[in-house]
């Protein structure tokens, strides 16, 4: 068989390494904003996506935050990233 005749079958991410070292994609994520990140990024949605597609009505620097874990969600919006994280 000649160089030319070969198939070579790769399983590559949909997300490359490079994008999770450069958004800091959280591997083993711990905390609800570090699972929010990972969710977020999987789905290819940008903070201003999430906002819209969950109704919450907020800043992307809030989300921002969250994920950070430089401020926690008050109960209302908790519980609906709860629900989006399958956690409940």
């Amino acid at each position: 068989m000649g160089i030319g005749e070969r198939t070579i079958h790769h399983h590559r991410s949909t997300i490359s390494l490079h994008f999770r070292q450069l958004r800091r994609y959280p591997t083993n994520p711990k905390t609800l904003g570090e699972h929010l990140r990972k969710k977020r990024i999987d789905l290819s949605l940008s903070m201003t996506q999430l906002s819209k597609f969950l109704e919450l009505g907020v800043a992307d620097t809030t989300i921002e935050k969250w994920e950070k874990n430089v401020s926690k969600p008050t109960e209302p919006y908790r519980s609906k990233l709860i629900k989006f994280l399958g956690m409940k």
